[in-house]
């Protein structure tokens, strides 16, 4: 089930791929790279300079990057972090993409990118065979498209969705649900995934509602839920939209539990009221509340001055999982994919990292409460 916006963005895939195909990749490569130096491309959907969650993972990142020099580097050599942001025209992040490929001479490419974006920098490794590392992008046909160069560090939307399902029909016994989504790609994917999931696995498919992002009717999408007289909504949106509809329906007089998937963390900080988050369930990564996470999150908080959030903590992990792997090319000449696949990482702010073969990462997130998030 392809989203509505999806077609008309279409030819836009279409141009970048067409681009991929023709670009000259080596015009401007460097002559000669240093080869004691690690060069790990980054790349970010959004301006860092106005968008919050780009700088956000962009300064993770570097963090990850500093401490690991700081402990003799990489198979003894220094990494360093090469950004680029897919902001601009439609198609700009294969363009960069490629850059940090043939221009810069990346050994791998980590990302926190949307979802579109993402597809894009695949496009690119298609051809290029360099690995990249998603870090934030939940689209489930990145990892359907099995290209054996790609690796998610968090679940996707068709596995979160197994969660999702697992928790209102099994544990809680609920049967009448109702999905929330907003008009975003990203939102549009993660209901298309769940609503795939409950056909395939013969579950009740919840009633549907799609929301315009950036001019919510709340007035409608309340009175949808009291007249539906549903026993749990499912919502796929904005960490603002969430907490905010969520405040209304109870204000409303409506008490019903909420469950939304870890794009919710997109928000570095999202609770404003807590005795309108303690119903709301959500997928969290298995690490968050270690004795890890904490000191990432002092460590960062002290280098930054602002607090972080789950895309600061998947960006993090991801240094240091790509960093993990990359010690073992350099210790022993391995290749680069064939040691990601054999990625057994331990103790990230995340939790622990394994990889299945079509390059999503095996589950390991749990359900709780957005009370207790930070």
């Amino acid at each position: 089930m392809i989203p509505r916006n999806f077609l008309s963005v279409f030819p836009g895939f279409l141009a970048a791929a067409i681009l991929i195909t023709i670009i000259p990749f080596s015009t401007n490569a460097k002559q000669t790279a240093d080869e004691n130096i690690i060069r790990i491309g980054f790349m970010v959907s959004e301006d860092p300079g106005i968008d919050p969650l780009s700088r956000e993972a962009i300064d993770a990142a570097q963090l990850a990057v500093d401490e690991i020099n700081e402990k003799g580097g990489i198979g003894g050599r220094k990494a360093e972090l090469i950004t680029r942001s897919s902001d601009g025209d439609w198609g700009s992040g294969s363009i960069k993409s490629i850059e940090l490929i043939y221009d810069e001479e990346v050994h791998a490419i980590v990302g926190s990118l949307e979802g579109r974006d993402a597809h894009l920098v695949e496009m690119a490794i298609a051809k290029s065979h360099v690995v990249y590392l998603e870090t934030r992008a939940t689209d489930p046909t990145l990892s359907e498209a099995n290209l054996p160069w790609f690796f998610r560090l968090l679940p996707s939307d068709k596995q979160q969705a197994e969660k999702l399902a697992s928790e209102f029909y099994e544990k809680r016994q609920l049967s009448n649900i109702h999905l929330i989504y907003s008009d975003s790609y990203d939102d549009e994917m993660a209901a298309n995934a769940f609503l795939r999931y409950s056909r395939v696995h013969d579950l009740p498919v919840p009633s549907l509602e799609k929301f315009v992002r950036r001019s919510p009717d709340y007035e409608k999408l309340i009175q949808t839920v009291k007249y539906l007289n549903v026993d749990g909504v499912l919502i796929y949106g904005d960490p603002n939209f969430v907490i905010r509809i969520n405040s209304e329906m109870i204000e409303s007089g409506i008490h019903l539990p909420i469950f939304t998937s870890l794009s919710i963390l997109r928000g570095r900080q999202i609770l404003s009221d807590s005795s309108h988050t303690q119903n709301i369930s959500l997928v969290c990564p298995e690490g968050w509340q270690s004795t890890k996470s904490n000191s990432f999150r002092d460590t960062f908080s002290n280098t930054f001055g602002y607090r972080p959030g789950a895309i600061g903590a998947y960006s993090y992990d991801g240094i240091y999982v790509l960093a993990e792997a990359l010690s073992r090319v350099v210790k022993s000449n391995d290749d680069l994919t064939s040691s990601m696949s054999r990625t057994h990482f331990v103790g990230g702010v995340t939790g622990s990292v394994q990889f299945l073969e079509n390059g999503d990462i095996f589950d390991t997130t749990r359900m709780c409460t957005l009370e207790l998030w930070n």
